[in-house]
């Protein structure tokens, strides 16, 4: 039977005369195409770009997808990148200042594992460059996260080959035309670290990057065994690492997971999202959570916003016009449970504000931005049959065995639930959230 994939497209905002999380609207892009979403920004006449792939049967990228919309959601053009089944892949897409798009992902043009690549597009939607990296052969590599900053772009790239090797994180810096100034690699200042990885690379404000991932570090005092910690590089403009923190005592305990993303505050506090294990706690399990750190690598404090979680995280942490923080991720209670997917606001002490759940599912969303209008639109990748159901602002979905895309808008707090799904096993950072009890130290 033909597997088709959903992007599921989620709008949230904030009404500040009574605060709530509210629907606005539900779409639905492509249906029975075979898709998934991974990026998503706002353009510059306030509609969206979003990016992803079309997939095979067993979830493998075929082609890029680039779609555009307006600002209320209807689809104005797809793109496809890539030759037929090159197994070319949008992983990153944002807009540049001349209206243009940096975008990257991966390709199988020049490695049957997979290679980076960087693709300048400009205002018309034609190729003005495309660079492939072909730097590590045979170990399926990324491009992840690319930024346009003064003098060309920063990219991301992820290595994907042996789990504990300290080879996967690296920085390349390119000029306007895409060619590469230089490049780095990160997770090397510690002979303790094992299976360094990342996730996700931002630009803070001051033109500093950090790269959110995990680790697998001992414990203070012990060289093993390994567990599996967050980890935070902070790194200069020129390339050159400031700090490398596994995220690993706090509060007179040790600290166990993952994190995803960051975002950063005025006074440099950094503010992740991610997953905290608590093998030891009653009941037992993953916590979806969001850890504060300071400017010089200190951990300062974390906050638990689902603590009877079995398996859960949180993928994605946004800030609100107000300094106000979005936080969404999934969560199951209990071992064999529903997946349970939703939305926080919290302040910056953690504290919750407001919430949503969204639905009942495993599928977690893909990324989320705030808007220029203070709404949360998030993008999501589901399995969903051969048809495509679209749900009003207050019933909750019935879902079919199909893929297509798909977006949604709040109106009011919802009462019911709705899911994200959490991992995607042919995705190796997502994976290991599928056997959290299996991942988290070497040979455990």
């Amino acid at each position: 039977m033909k597997v088709h994939k959903v992007i599921l497209l989620f709008f949230f905002f904030i009404i500040f005369i009574k605060p709530s999380l509210c629907q606005i609207w539900p779409k639905a892009y492509l249906p029975n195409d075979g898709t998934i979403p991974w990026s998503v920004v706002q353009s510059y006449d306030k509609g969206y770009l979003i990016g992803g792939w079309y997939v095979s049967s067993d979830g493998f990228p075929i082609n890029g997808l680039l779609i555009k919309t307006t600002m209320t959601g209807e689809m104005l053009w797809y793109k496809t990148l890539g030759d037929y089944n090159d197994g070319t892949g949008v992983l990153d897409v944002k807009q540049t200042n001349d209206n243009g798009l940096i975008v990257s992902g991966a390709t199988k043009k020049t490695d049957s594992w997979g290679d980076p690549f960087v693709m300048k597009i400009n205002s018309c939607g034609d190729t003005e460059w495309c660079k492939i990296f072909s730097f590590c052969k045979d170990t399926g590599d990324i491009s992840q996260s690319t930024y346009e900053i003064p003098g060309g772009y920063i990219t991301f790239i992820r290595r994907l080959g042996y789990l504990y090797a300290n080879d996967h994180i690296h920085l390349f810096r390119l000029d306007k035309n895409g060619d590469i100034l230089w490049q780095q690699q990160y997770a090397q200042s510690d002979t303790l670290f094992s299976g360094a990885a990342g996730e996700h690379m931002m630009v803070a404000p001051d033109y500093h990057y950090l790269i959110n991932g995990y680790c697998y570090y001992p414990d203070s005092g012990t060289v093993n065994p390994k567990y599996l910690r967050p980890l935070i590089i902070k790194i200069d403009s020129s390339g050159k690492a400031d700090w490398e923190l596994p995220w690993r005592y706090i509060g007179g305990e040790h600290f166990y997971g993952e994190s995803y993303r960051s975002i950063v505050d005025g006074r440099q506090n950094i503010y992740s999202c991610g997953r905290h294990i608590e093998d030891e706690a009653a009941p037992p399990g993953d916590r979806p959570t969001m850890l504060k750190t300071d400017v010089n690598g200190n951990e300062i404090s974390y906050h638990d916003l689902v603590p009877n979680s079995w398996q859960a995280v949180f993928f994605n942490i946004n800030w609100f016009q107000d300094s106000t923080i979005a936080l969404d991720g999934g969560w199951i209670i209990t071992p064999g449970g529903e997946g349970q997917i939703g939305v926080f606001k919290v302040d910056k002490d953690g504290n919750v504000l407001d919430s949503a759940n969204i639905m009942q599912t495993v599928y977690c969303f893909a990324d989320a931005i705030v808007d220029h209008d203070n709404k949360l639109f998030l993008v999501q990748g589901q399995h969903d049959g051969n048809q495509c159901a679209v749900m009003p602002g207050n019933s909750t979905p019935t879902w079919s065995m199909t893929h297509s895309i798909r977006i949604l808008m709040f109106t009011t707090v919802c009462a019911h639930t709705r899911s994200h799904r959490i991992p995607s096993h042919w995705i190796a950072s997502l994976w290991a959230l599928m056997n959290p009890l299996k991942t988290r130290k070497p040979g455990g």
